[in-house]
C-alpha cells in the first residue's frame, strides 16, 4: 500500500470519528533492498559438486545464509536474499499540516535456502532477521505485534511446518530499541502434480504487524522483497520435485578436467564462445542461451546445423537444446565441428545433468562454461 492511501485511510477513520481536522496518522515507508544477481568473477558455481546443495532432511535452525553477504539477491540457484529497511513514521496532522511526531527505523533480511528435490512436496528454510536501528520521539520505546510469513493463508502455494526450534506463523514479536529478532521457518511448497510449475515470489519472506500510538501497521516485507522461487514438477527432473531462486543464474560446464571424454567438446564450446560474433553463453560482454525442450524442435536444430554430417560425431554450438540452435542464430553466428561419438555423448549427459540440478524449464536462461584440459576456461 503507498504512503498515499495509508494517509487517505488515516483521513477516512479520522472524518469518521468526526476529528478530520486533529488526527494522529501512522504510515510505513521502505528503501533500498538488493536488486542484481551475481555473476561469477573466478570460480564459475557450475564447478561446484552437485551435492552441495542442503539435501532433504537436513533442517535446522541457520542463520541469514552467508552467501547473501555478497550483496546480491541471487547468488545462487539455490539461495535467495532479501535485505530490505522499514521505517514507521507517526504524524500528527492539525488543519492540513502534517508534524512528524515519532519513528522507529527497522532492517529485514531474509534468506530461503531451497533443498535439492524430493517427493512431490519440495522445502526449503527461510531464514529471518529482523533489526531495530533507530527510535525517536513518541516510538522511542521502539514498537511490537505479530509476526508470520507469506505462506499464511496460502496454502495453494506453501505452508509452514513447526518443527522443533523453528517458529510458526502468527507469532508475536517484541521490537525495543537496538534489539535483534531472529526467525527460522520450515517451509513446503503445496503439492504438485506431474509437470505442474508453481510461482512463489511474493509468498517468501515475512509480514509484521505493529502497534504506534496512532493505528496498527503492516509491514508486508514479502510482497516487494528480492526473495525469488519458483518449484516445479518435471517428470524428467531425476531429482523429482524440487524448487530454486529462477532470477539466479544456470549453468552448463563441459570440463576436460574432470571428464577426459568430453574434451573434444570442450574445446570446441571454448573456441565457440571466444569467436562468435554473439559470445553465446558468456555471462561477460556475451549473451545467454534459452533452454529449447521441444524434442522436434531440438532434432530440427540439429539437421539445421550439421546437415548431412553424421550425426553422433557433429557437435553443435550453440545448443541444439537452446532456442539459438539451429536457424536461431545467424549463419555466422553458429558452429560445428565433428568430435567422437562418445564425446557427444558425455555432453548430452552433463547437459541433462546440469538442466535438472538447476531445474532450468523451457525459456530458461542458461550459461556454458568450457575448460579445456591445460585448464583454460572460455571466461
Amino acid at each position: 500500500m503507498s504512503v498515499q492511501q495509508q494517509e487517505q485511510l488515516c483521513a477516512q477513520r479520522a472524518a469518521n470519528l468526526g476529528t478530520p481536522d486533529n488526527y494522529e496518522c501512522a504510515v510505513v515507508t521502505s528503501s533500498g533492498g538488493l536488486r542484481t544477481s551475481a555473476v561469477p568473477v573466478g570460480e564459475d558455481p557450475a564447478s561446484a559438486p552437485l551435492t552441495a546443495r542442503r539435501s532433504g532432511g537436513d533442517a535446522s535452525p541457520q542463520a541469514i545464509s552467508p552467501a547473501c553477504l555478497l550483496g546480491v539477491s541471487n547468488p545462487t540457484r539455490a539461495i535467495s536474499c532479501s535485505d530490505r529497511n522499514w521505517t514507521v513514521t507517526h504524524s500528527r496532522e492539525v488543519n492540513g499540516v502534517k508534524i512528524p511526531i515519532g519513528t522507529v527505523d527497522l532492517n529485514i533480511k531474509s534468506s530461503a535456502d531451497f533443498e535439492e528435490g524430493q517427493g512431490s512436496t519440495p522445502a526449503w528454510d527461510l531464514d529471518v532477521e529482523i533489526t531495530v536501528t533507530n527510535t525517536w520521539g513518541t516510538l522511542q520505546g521502539g514498537t511490537a505485534g505479530n509476526s508470520w510469513t507469506g505462506c499464511f493463508g496460502h496454502q495453494d502455494k506453501c505452508t509452514t511446518s513447526h518443527l522443533s526450534g523453528s517458529n510458526d506463523e502468527n507469532e508475536p514479536v517484541a521490537l525495543p530499541p537496538k534489539a535483534k529478532v531472529t526467525k527460522w521457518y520450515t517451509q513446503y511448497s503445496a503439492s504438485m502434480t506431474n509437470n505442474q510449475v508453481l510461482p512463489i515470489t511474493g509468498n517468501l519472506g515475512s509480514a509484521l504487524e505493529l502497534t504506534t500510538p496512532a493505528n496498527p501497521v503492516t509491514i508486508a516485507d514479502h510482497y516487494g522483497n528480492t526473495l525469488w522461487g519458483r518449484c516445479d514438477n518435471a517428470e524428467t527432473n531425476r531429482y523429482g520435485a524440487g524448487c530454486v531462486d529462477d532470477k539466479g543464474l544456470a549453468f552448463v560446464m563441459y570440463s576436460a578436467i574432470d571428464n577426459e571424454k568430453v574434451g573434444p567438446v570442450a574445446d570446441h564450446v571454448y573456441d565457440a564462445i571466444r569467436t562468435l560474433p554473439s559470445h553465446w553463453g558468456r555471462p561477460y560482454a556475451g549473451k545467454p542461451l534459452t533452454r529449447l525442450t521441444d524434442l522436434t524442435k531440438i532434432e530440427a536444430n540439429r539437421r539445421v546445423a550439421c546437415g548431412g554430417s553424421p550425426a553422433p560425431s557433429c557437435d553443435e554450438y550453440p545448443l541444439a537444446s537452446s532456442y539459438q540452435g539451429g536457424n536461431g542464430a545467424a549463419p555466422g553466428d553458429r558452429s560445428t565441428r565433428t568430435v567422437p561419438a562418445e564425446a557427444n555423448s558425455s555432453q548430452g549427459g552433463l547437459t541433462a545433468g546440469y538442466f535438472d540440478y538447476y531445474r532450468v524449464l523451457d525459456t530458461d536462461e542458461f550459461y556454458v562454461q568450457a575448460i579445456k584440459k591445460d585448464g583454460s576456461r572460455a571466461w
